[in-house]
């Protein structure tokens, strides 16, 4: 039998909630905050970011559009939800980084993100309230990607003091550094309050 819509529980608007489910209440509340974003989200805040050296680390982090090493005390991200699922903007300074994050099937807890001709699974997890990140699946325009050829990550985000603390970091298959970017966000209106 089917339900009328008109008395159908509401559909969870949150990507990463419905991916998740009840593991998603065990992050942080900063982290719980950012993912929860059911229309416009916008953070500001600061990050550090290193990079690869290896000519073939520049090349690569250039061809996705990564940020130059160096530190930036007003980055900021803005989170966006449409019909399909979420666009992320990140500000470094003057370069900016836009990637679409797609869901998967409800419970199967692995969220997609879009880099245009490049798609990445990622397996969420929680980890002492620290939702963890790790690739479980690549495709080049739309092709899958032989798994020697996935990058390696290591990415955490937890609440450190009421703050939204990152922590990424991205190597080429061979272990050679890619990027490495560290850094901590408030919501908008304390963002407005201290960065002012």
């Amino acid at each position: 039998m089917t339900i009328p819509s008109a008395f159908a529980p509401p559909r969870d608007r949150r990507l990463l909630k419905g991916l998740m489910g009840r593991s998603f209440e065990r992050l942080g509340s900063a982290v719980r905050d950012l993912h929860g974003t059911e229309q416009i989200g916008y953070w500001r805040g600061l990050c550090q970011v290193r990079r690869g050296r290896s000519l073939l680390s520049r090349i690569v982090g250039w061809w996705f559009g990564f940020p130059p090493a160096g530190f930036y005390p007003r980055m900021s991200v803005t989170v966006l939800r449409d019909r399909l699922g979420e666009v992320w903007m990140r500000g470094f300074d003057t370069h900016d980084i836009k990637t679409r994050l797609l869901p998967t099937e409800p419970g199967a807890r692995i969220v997609r993100e879009n880099f245009g001709l490049v798609e990445f699974d990622l397996k969420t997890g929680v980890k002492d309230g620290t939702l963890t990140l790790d690739v479980v699946g690549m495709r080049t325009l739309s092709v899958p990607t032989p798994r020697f050829l996935w990058p390696h990550l290591t990415a955490e985000e937890s609440n450190e003091d009421g703050w939204f603390r990152f922590d990424i970091k991205i190597d080429l298959p061979w272990r050679a550094p890619l990027i490495h970017y560290l850094g901590w966000l408030e919501g908008s209106a304390a963002a407005t309050k201290r960065m002012i």
